[in-house]
């Protein structure tokens, strides 16, 4: 019999929780990624969402086991296995110009126990010029199944910080 991980765990969680979202017209799954990453021996899972008003806005929300986790834990050698989570903002935007008032409440929202970066890239073309701008918090803790209402937590957060519906 299968014995699902905690990434597995953690997986359903989002995946059901975001698309309840989804399912209520609050926002929109846009993107869904389950990678296997046998050269590192690495699974993540990638879901992006975006504002019902298609909105220049998304939201990237991934969880990842890095090796040592997850031998660990199918080893039963680990007593807390427990993933990463980043939540990556995505803007693109015809300026250069970021949204401070975003970066400012990301750092005050985590900034203090997680890393919280600013990425602008400048895409050039024949026809155009575009800017993406990337708000990335990378959360320094492990979460593990009893982490589950902060994960929720988060990505209720996350939401919020871009204007979109909630589902709490």
């Amino acid at each position: 019999m299968f014995d699902p991980t905690v990434f597995d765990n953690l997986k359903v969680v989002i995946e059901g929780y975001i698309y309840d979202l989804d399912l209520e017209g609050k926002i929109n799954v846009i993107g869904r990624s389950d990678i296997v990453d046998l050269a590192s021996m690495v699974r993540k899972y990638l879901i992006t969402i975006e504002d019902v008003r298609k909105s220049k806005r998304s939201i990237l929300i991934q969880i990842e086991i890095p090796h040592r986790e997850l031998s660990g834990e199918l080893l039963e050698t680990n007593e807390k296995p427990g993933c990463y989570v980043t939540v990556t903002f995505c803007e693109n935007n015809g300026t250069h110009e970021y949204d401070e008032l975003l970066l400012k409440k990301l750092k005050r929202s985590w900034g203090k126990q997680h890393v919280v970066k600013l990425f602008l890239t400048k895409e050039i073309t024949d026809l155009s010029v575009k800017y993406h701008h990337k708000y990335i918090v990378e959360f320094q803790t492990l979460f593990g199944e009893d982490s589950i209402d902060d994960l929720i937590n988060i990505l209720n957060h996350s939401i919020s910080l871009l204007g979109l519906g909630s589902k709490r």
